[in-house]
């Protein structure tokens, strides 16, 4: 158990972090697929590369905790398929919502300041 949560948070983390580079070199031009796709994002191209650029660096961030506790979590004591640890397995499953959470709701935030 320890090994299939530890690799997934650990993958994502990962995979977030790759994805958010070109986001945070203003790589990604305006379109409806790929990087934050909030209203205030489509109102100017300046809006678009600011809000992506900084949304960018905060998924960075929470995916670098994302990465660090899918590490950690080869450690925990989450027990065995027949008698896990309930709590310890459903927190560390829920890890993600670190990651998404503080992230999006710091992209709103900054949002409204433009």
């Amino acid at each position: 158990m320890n090994i299939v949560l530890g690799i997934s948070n650990l993958s994502l983390g990962l995979l977030l972090i790759v994805l958010s580079i070109p986001l945070i070199k203003r790589k990604v031009k305006m379109n409806h697929f790929y990087g934050v796709r909030i209203a205030k994002a489509f109102e100017s191209e300046e809006n678009w590369y600011q809000i992506n650029a900084y949304g960018g660096r905060r998924l960075v961030a929470w995916s670098v905790v994302l990465a660090v506790i899918g590490v950690i979590t080869f450690f925990l004591p989450l027990g065995s398929a027949e008698h896990p640890n309930e709590t310890l397995v459903l927190t560390v499953s829920l890890v993600p919502l670190i990651v998404i959470v503080p992230s999006v709701a710091q992209i709103l935030r900054y949002s409204k300041k433009l």
